[in-house]
């Protein structure tokens, strides 16, 4: 019951929005999409993110919103005639899917749509009658109607359950929980929510070194404690506030030593708006000066296209202070699109995928694209089994970070710690 009563909550926004159009709905367009059709191996968390924060640049440019629907799909609306710079970010999108054959076969037209229900219908027959389609458009001067019906079919829909709510029931982040979680924050102790994940080089058959540590705060852990029952992840504007919060916290405990106590190469998951604070100046006065310590600064890639003009300006401000730049977050079918010298970062993350053992005729591409921006300035990470290590190895990466990893680093100390242990031990007064 509290469920079904959420997500008739959560979808009161959209049909709010759309129907508030009724009357002055001349001039608007709407792209819906059709996300959740994609297989599953190319409709993952971080892809269906990453698909919709392409939109992020336009909320600006136009006036719009951008829905994010619980199963995956995407729904963006904006009061223009041009179309030129949303058909890009869907091109864009459509390049990112390519590997799908809902993405590369499906051509983008403005015919009527099947509904939802034919759609899924036909999805996985041999030869479907209705045809795919990675997305539907509408110009509302003509199309708003349709849109109405198409939004009314696609509640009903089956595989649209709950579409505006996450799976589990949890509700949305608004400003007024994003509020009640700034204020429980600001008196938290932070340092038990810390985390360390190395970044360490070696083959695969010898002992991990530890290159540099990344430090973050456990999202996650945080959500369960201060916001049980709330999806942080459902509006990124408000998201990416609350992340500037926690890297604000995040340096004052590192700059107060309340986190850091060793002295030793790091990285930090940073935002560019932090980088211009005037928190991060005093962590760089406080904490780099002092111990002259490698930082790398990691960014995320959506950050940097968001803002370009911003990361230029912080890429030649940080670096004249020392510190590495470390592109964080890449899918592999950015590659292609992404220079890492012309960017002037340091470093690249590759996310790992086990999808990436199947790329066999895209290996050569995949090989061209990671030398081409310097293979020894590769990370490979979220590597969780030794397939990872040995897929990374074969193209040549040599720095590598995740679960895996923590666990070959953890039985490489245990017999030091071990053997720390009996010493202390000896040395104990009989």
């Amino acid at each position: 019951m509290q469920q079904a009563q959420a997500a008739n909550r959560a979808a009161d926004g959209l049909h709010a929005f759309v129907h508030g159009l009724e009357r002055n709905h001349y001039g608007w367009q709407a792209v819906h999409l059709h996300l959740s059709l994609l297989k599953p191996q190319n409709r993952r968390d971080y892809q269906l993110k990453v698909a919709a924060s392409e939109f992020d640049a336009l909320l600006r440019r136009y006036r719009s919103e951008r829905f994010q629907l619980g199963n995956g799909d995407v729904l963006f609306i904006w009061e223009s005639s041009e179309r030129d710079a949303v058909q890009r970010v869907v091109g864009r999108l459509r390049y990112l899917f390519s590997d799908d054959p809902l993405a590369a076969e499906a051509a983008i037209t403005e015919a009527a749509d099947p509904s939802p229900g034919d759609r899924l219908r036909a999805f996985g027959e041999d030869a479907p009658e209705v045809p795919l389609e990675f997305c539907s458009w509408f110009d509302l001067d003509r199309d708003y109607d349709r849109l109405v019906r198409h939004l009314e079919d696609y509640a009903g829909s089956p595989a649209a359950t709950n579409p505006l709510l996450g799976a589990d029931g949890r509700q949305p982040l608004d400003p007024a929980r994003l509020a009640q979680i700034e204020t429980k924050l600001a008196g938290l102790d932070i340092s038990d929510l810390v985390r360390r994940q190395a970044v360490c080089s070696g083959p695969p058959d010898s002992p991990p070194q530890v290159v540099f540590t990344e430090i973050h705060v456990a999202i996650q852990e945080l959500a369960s404690r201060l916001a049980p029952g709330v999806d942080l992840l459902a509006d990124m504007w408000l998201f990416q506030r609350l992340v500037e919060t926690l890297d604000r916290r995040l340096l004052a405990s590192l700059h107060d030593g309340h986190t850091v106590a060793e002295v030793g190469p790091i990285s930090l998951n940073l935002r560019l708006a932090t980088l211009l604070s005037a928190d991060f100046l005093q962590f760089d006065e406080t904490y780099l000066r002092p111990t002259d310590s490698s930082v790398v600064i990691e960014l995320q890639l959506v950050d940097i296209f968001a803002e370009l003009g911003a990361y230029l300006f912080v890429r030649d401000f940080v670096r004249e202070r020392g510190y590495m730049i470390c592109i964080d977050g890449l899918h592999y079918l950015h590659l292609p699109l992404i220079e890492r010298r012309r960017l002037g970062a340091d470093l690249i993350k590759l996310c790992w995928s086990p999808e990436l053992l199947e790329q066999n005729s895209a290996a050569d591409e995949l090989k061209q694209a990671l030398r081409g921006g310097g293979i020894d300035r590769v990370i490979l990470c979220r590597c969780d089994s030794a397939a990872a290590i040995n897929w990374g190895h074969e193209l040549g990466i040599r720095l590598f970070q995740g679960h895996y990893v923590d666990s070959r680093l953890r039985a490489t100390r245990a017999p030091a710690v071990a053997a720390a242990r009996r010493a202390l031990r000896e040395q104990a007064v009989p």
